[in-house]
């Protein structure tokens, strides 16, 4: 996954981190979607919105699959720190380009399953279109366990999984999915308490986890 990633950065790495508006994508376009998708999933989401005022001071956010910034940037209006974390060695070269100059965001390129922090460091991790591409169960659950550790108690986890079946998983965006059994038992073995759940059309599921 990490040359599969590097190879699409150097492609055209706004693209394939937001293929809604085409090839084409410009950079206004590619950050006035971060802005958007910060306000509506992070900051106006209810869990997360008390959370940020109510259970923590100053709390820090980890998003798992940061890419080239397109909503990292943005999540550093409303946290104290920002850690962005990306299997692609090339996404983070060009978000650190991109956002040279931002002492407030912390980028780091992973392996894909160890997260290189603090046990009970981090008060948020988010993850948004990422676990969907990834092409093992095995990879799934290594992050999941790494999410648990870092988190401080009440910690909270909110990420997106494949629910739709794919036939073949070797296409650059597709990866394993989970029936809501398999959600249930895998957030379950690592610790996570459910705090909601929402259904994305018949491919996709939100969750909110707390440690």
């Amino acid at each position: 996954m990490k040359k599969l990633w590097d190879k699409l950065a150097n492609k055209n790495s706004r693209y394939y981190i937001n293929s809604d508006y085409g090839k084409g994508i410009t950079e206004e376009q590619f950050r006035e979607s971060g802005k958007r998708d910060v306000i509506k999933y992070i900051n106006d989401d209810p869990y997360l919105n008390q959370a940020m005022i109510i259970t923590f001071d100053d709390p820090t956010i980890l998003e798992i699959g940061c890419g080239t910034g397109r909503m990292t940037e943005f999540m550093a209006f409303f946290f104290k720190k920002v850690i962005g974390i990306d299997i692609s060695g090339e996404m983070i070269k060009q978000a650190r380009e991109r956002l040279k100059g931002r002492d407030d965001i912390e980028l780091i390129e992973t392996d894909g399953e160890t997260i290189p922090l603090k046990d009970n460091s981090i008060d948020i991790v988010f993850s948004y279109l990422v676990f969907q591409h990834m092409k093992t169960k095995e990879m799934v659950d290594k992050n999941f366990e790494e999410v648990y550790r870092v988190l401080k108690p009440k910690g909270l986890f909110k990420v997106r999984l494949r629910t739709d079946k794919l036939k073949n998983l070797d296409i650059w965006w597709g990866g394993v999915c989970y029936t809501d059994h398999e959600i249930i038992k895998l957030y379950s073995k690592f610790g996570f308490s459910l705090l909601n759940y929402e259904y994305v059309g018949d491919y996709g599921i939100w969750l909110w986890l707390k440690k």
